[in-house]
């Protein structure tokens, strides 16, 4: 007589508290309750209720509290080595999937001024691969692609006050530079004051930005109010830094910009009194991209 093989016993694995170890997870990492609140979401008492109720489940304390600091136990200490980079991975698999399931769907199309940094290039890089496009802006109008909507993103010097437009990170605070013809300045000085513009002609970003962005950028005033005067423009940084080799003008520029474009025709000279430059993250309200959240996330780690 056949015998018919024993139905397997399925074995219930017993159920993770993923919420406790997330909570745990950031805690080990802030050591401040306030902190690992804010970064969740959530109130701080639903942290402490989080954390005493993992407590309860693994059956001793994983934190020690006083009303000064918050310190990782012997135990808490053990598990967190064990917890974090678990949950991290986990994390990290997540977000992988979803990148590559947006990226499926539609890839991020980003714009850039000028040229894609260093931090910004690692963070693409950490993107699944082809899931981003990059897309270059003209010097002079860093909005309008993104306001039609053929943009998601757009990497682009501050301010921005437009309709529409969403600044998501402000990041790369940079002093300002003139560039000038290295034959016309010899090398000496190795500074020009905000004062001395005034005696150069001076280049501008040629197109459509607005006028706010435009006085952040290419400034008309010295501190003291003697004016400076722009009688040329340039649709890009590299056609401007052309016309500066053969002339008499200057251009104002950020310090990572001149890392970016070296010549042995131009000399960089720092101008201490301008108001730093610095880069916004921007994107449309009206259509949000799934991966722009995720970028902002990865840039954020690249400049902390």
């Amino acid at each position: 007589m056949e015998r018919t093989p024993p139905t397997p016993v399925l074995q219930v694995l017993p159920e993770l508290p993923l919420q406790e170890l997330e909570c745990f997870s950031v805690l080990v990492h802030q050591l401040h309750f306030g902190r690992t609140a804010e970064l969740l979401g959530v109130s701080q008492g639903r942290v402490s209720q989080l954390i005493k109720r993992l407590e309860g489940r693994v059956g001793a304390p994983v934190f020690e509290r006083t009303s000064r600091r918050v310190e990782l136990t012997g135990l808490g200490r053990g598990l967190a080595e064990q917890v974090v980079p678990a949950f991290e991975r986990l994390r990290e698999g997540y977000d992988t999937a979803r990148a590559r399931a947006a990226a499926a769907d539609s890839p991020l199309r980003l714009g850039f001024q000028c040229a894609v940094y260093e931090p910004v290039a690692r963070a693409i890089a950490r993107l699944p691969e082809g899931a981003a496009q990059l897309v270059e802006l003209p010097w002079g109008d860093p909005f309008s692609r993104l306001g039609r909507g053929e943009l998601d993103l757009a990497i682009v010097l501050s301010p921005c006050r437009e309709p529409g437009l969403e600044v998501l990170l402000e990041f790369s605070r940079q002093p300002v530079y003139v560039a000038v013809a290295a034959a016309r300045h010899p090398a000496g000085a190795d500074s020009v004051s905000a004062e001395e513009l005034a005696g150069l002609q001076l280049i501008e970003p040629r197109g459509a930005a607005p006028e706010y962005w435009r006085l952040a950028n290419a400034p008309r005033r010295t501190p003291s109010g003697r004016e400076l005067a722009y009688p040329a423009d340039a649709a890009t940084v590299q056609e401007g830094l052309t016309m500066v080799a053969s002339t008499r003008r200057g251009l104002l520029l950020c310090e990572g910009s001149t890392r970016y474009v070296q010549r042995p025709d131009i000399r960089y000279l720092p101008v201490p009194e301008l108001e730093p430059t610095t880069l916004q993250v921007v994107q449309s309200e009206r259509r949000p991209h799934r991966l722009a959240q995720r970028l902002v996330e990865l840039l954020l780690a690249e400049v902390s």
